[in-house]
């Protein structure tokens, strides 16, 4: 092939890659904008003549959606943020170990951990519901925040033991030469360096305790502290056939969304610097 020929190919390659990405990103800005734009519409406007800009614009579809969910945002703040805590607190001394330390059984525990992540969890409701409902923690936001630690924390120990191994043992090595014992080592110097893997397992964990469907609907009651998301099922008319407030259903998944999204553009720089070490 000649160097004229793989140029042309070269081009051509990136000229198509070029185009989805510009198709993808056309698209999902189309969705979005659609999205917005019924937000602001009254429900007799939305099953008129299809248009993008509201003629009779209203914040009703806001206000209500917003009156509706606000206790259960703070609900679905507090699980997100109680899974990220527990989650970080059991997989970086677990993650650590698994990465820089040698004992029996090493490699069998690990993959026994790793292994839960291949069970499909929704297997795990119904006896999660039972022994919660011994324990006192059904149908509370601990019990919430320790039944997502089944599948978040194997995950969070998968991606941060891989994290810690690729680090440098002279750097630690180096700050106990220099009289650091090896917790004010793991401290001072490793945790800093996994900074970036932290911050992603920490923003997935968050994720998943916001955004989960399945258990924050079987876990919780109406009289419980129900999440943000089984509302917006709700919302839709939960099975029942009734007739969808589109406009107000468009605003809460807006609102729903907007938290996960800032933090995403808060912690943008650790999440693309997570796994370059």
């Amino acid at each position: 092939m000649s160097t004229q020929e793989f140029d042309v190919t070269g081009v051509t390659l990136k000229a198509a890659t070029y185009g989805v990405i510009s198709f993808l990103v056309l698209f999902n800005l189309t969705v979005l904008v659609f999205i917005f734009s019924v937000s602001f519409m009254p429900p007799t406007e939305f099953f008129g003549d299809p248009h993008i800009i509201p003629k009779d614009p209203t914040l009703e579809a806001w206000t209500s959606g917003f009156a509706e969910l606000r206790d259960n945002l703070v609900n679905s703040f507090l699980i997100g943020l109680g899974t990220t805590i527990v989650a970080l607190a059991i997989s970086i001394p677990g993650a650590y170990a698994f990465a820089r330390k040698e004992f029996y059984g090493k490699k069998l525990g690990f993959y026994a951990i790793i292994s839960a992540m291949m069970f499909p969890y929704i297997l795990l409701v119904i006896p999660i519901m039972d022994l919660w409902n011994d324990l006192g923690l059904y149908n509370t936001i601990p019990g919430m925040i320790l039944a997502y630690q089944v599948f978040v924390t194997p995950f969070a120990i998968w991606i941060l033991r891989d994290f810690f191994a690729k680090l440098p043992k002279d750097i630690e090595e180096a700050a106990q030469v220099y009289g650091c014992t090896q917790f004010t080592a793991f401290l001072r110097v490793i945790l800093p360096l996994a900074t970036p893997g932290i911050v992603a397992v920490g923003f997935l964990a968050f994720l998943t305790g916001w955004n989960d469907f399945l258990f924050a609907n079987l876990l919780t009651t109406g009289t419980g502290p129900v999440p943000a998301v089984p509302v917006l099922y709700g919302t839709i008319g939960g099975g029942s056939g009734e007739r969808v407030y589109w406009g107000k259903l468009m605003a809460e998944t807006l609102i729903i969304g907007t938290p996960p999204t800032i933090l995403y553009l808060v912690a943008r720089n650790y999440l693309e610097n997570a796994f370059t070490v």
